[in-house]
């Protein structure tokens, strides 16, 4: 029943958010593995943000320079013409930047969780060989 005990406590312990970096499987550091996948995703995730926010301001400067054309020489107008396309240019970009990052933060997920069972199993013999 003590076993028990203790390893209904070691699988607590792994839905522990700290719990993945003690982890070192075969040679490779999945702790390091981990982290650098979520240096990565905080990356994307501020170029995304960025990327949304230059898609405002372009948005916002556009319907400017379109409700005040006076301002404009000739040269300049053909900005105007094309603000249309580059809108849509900076949408598409910033809705594949948000979705490289649903699909990055699952990859990362999914990692958590195959080490996170790799430390049960570890776990597991670690305890059949006591017995």
């Amino acid at each position: 029943m003590a076993k028990e005990n203790d390893l209904k406590e070691e699988l607590l312990k792994q839905i522990d958010k700290d719990s993945v970096e003690v982890v070192d499987i075969s040679g490779n550091s999945a702790g390091k593995i981990i982290k650098k996948h979520q240096a990565q995703l905080r990356k994307l995730k501020w170029i995304t943000v960025i990327s949304w926010l230059v898609t405002i301001l372009y948005f916002m400067a556009m319907n400017f320079l379109k409700s005040n054309r006076m301002y404009l020489t000739g040269n300049e107008s053909w900005l105007v013409h094309r603000s249309d396309t580059g809108l849509k240019v900076l949408i598409v970009i910033a809705v594949l930047l948000t979705f490289s990052i649903y699909s990055k933060s699952r990859t990362l997920t999914i990692r958590q969780i195959y080490v996170r069972l790799i430390n049960i199993e570890e776990y597991l013999k670690k305890m059949s060989q006591d017995k």
